[in-house]
């Protein structure tokens, strides 16, 4: 399996800047995120349901998730059920923290809760009695599932969570060629744990040759892309 490095060079769009701010802040550059969040709040200024929901669902200040939240929640429920649609079943989700609002979202393609059930059925997985082999694998199995599909439609975070089953062959026979390339696509994409990964990697020998240099390159890739000035210049000064 292998898979295309996503450009970040095209201009964001406003769908994806309700991904990427729903992808959470480490799931790419500091500089990234922060334009991406500047948009989804100024279109959820403008009044938009969707972008009011998602500012609603993330943000700290209580009074203005109450009110984006009581302004949008009817016309994103009835998106929700009148078209199935799975980014609004995902943020009722978020909202009412409802495992079967997640499933419908999951089930829809819905990359963000692809990755959130994955992540939920693996934590389920592990904390079983390991003795029970056949229901953990079983679990494991499910939520590598998950995370090859969100890998599938070129999410940073579905590389991680994907290259990370490979690893630890969590689900999936343990590969270390397969991690790498995960972790590869996530760095591409400019996922900064991709790019800590990446570091890993080439420290320890996982899936690669040892190389000491390209490790400290993509631990300074990472801090850089977390907003590092220092990591930055030194990248600079690489060139």
């Amino acid at each position: 399996m292998t898979f295309a490095a996503v450009s970040l060079l095209a201009a964001m769009t406003s769908a994806n800047a309700v991904a990427t701010v729903l992808n959470s802040k480490s799931a790419t550059s500091a500089a990234n995120y922060a334009e991406a969040l500047e948009m989804v709040e100024k279109e959820a200024g403008e009044g938009k349901p969707l972008q009011q929901f998602v500012i609603g669902v993330i943000t700290d200040d209580k009074k203005l998730s109450a009110r984006y939240l009581d302004a949008a929640r009817d016309k994103i429920l009835k998106l929700a059920e009148k078209t199935d649609n799975p980014i609004a079943w995902y943020l009722l989700s978020m909202e009412k923290n409802d495992i079967t609002m997640l499933v419908r979202a999951a089930d829809g393609g819905n990359v963000q809760a692809l990755n959130a059930l994955g992540t939920v059925i693996t934590q389920q997985a592990l904390s079983l009695d390991r003795s029970d082999t056949n229901a953990v694998e079983r679990l494991l199995k499910r939520s590598y599932g998950y995370f090859s599909k969100a890998a599938e439609a070129r999410d940073p975070n579905g590389f991680i969570n994907l290259g990370t089953c490979y690893l630890r062959g969590l689900g999936c026979p343990q590969d270390m060629s397969m991690a790498f390339t995960c972790f590869k696509a996530a760095a591409d994409a400019g996922h900064p744990e991709g790019m800590d990964n990446m570091s890993a990697c080439y420290q320890f020998g996982h899936g690669v040759e040892k190389n000491g240099e390209l490790s400290l390159y993509w631990a300074m890739r990472g801090r850089a892309a977390r907003g590092d000035k220092a990591a930055a210049k030194w990248l600079k000064d690489r060139k």
